[in-house]
């Protein structure tokens, strides 16, 4: 399913982006919000808000708003901001693309890369029958 079916479906209207923007607020956000158990909601709260224009994800007091709403302190999550988030976040990418990452979503499964989401069958597949990562990996496959 493509994006714009799948955001029609869930109820959205998918809106191209107004500019560029700097996503560190709303990916430190994310991780906040998955230390708390509080992923779903945050990231179902900033991909509609965003894709309807009504969030700016490089705003710091947006997105502590957000972390507000859903349940988090927004104090504690701008403390992390300007503490240990920026470190966090670019370890997170570093070790992203030393794997090969390059786009979303990115899967790195036993050091199998799926990427796309066309490519999760093959995933859940290769869970359910880890063995079959020699074959489709060749001479690239490490043990």
């Amino acid at each position: 399913m493509d994006a714009r079916r799948f955001a029609n479906a869930q109820g959205l209207v998918m809106k191209g982006p107004r500019r560029i923007y700097d996503a560190f607020y709303s990916s430190a956000g994310m991780l906040f919000a998955q230390r708390l158990g509080l992923f779903r909601p945050y990231h179902d709260t900033v991909f509609q808000r965003f894709c309807n224009h009504e969030l700016e994800i490089d705003d710091l007091a947006e997105i502590a708003g957000v972390i507000s709403t859903i349940g988090g302190s927004a104090g504690d999550f701008e403390a992390y901001v300007h503490g240990p988030a920026r470190a966090e976040h670019d370890r997170i990418i570093y070790e992203a693309e030393a794997l090969g990452v390059f786009g979303v979503p990115t899967m790195v499964f036993n050091g199998e890369l799926f990427w796309g989401g066309d490519r999760i069958d093959m995933l859940i597949e290769r869970i359910k029958h880890p063995e079959t990562i020699a074959i489709a990996l060749g001479s690239r496959h490490r043990k």
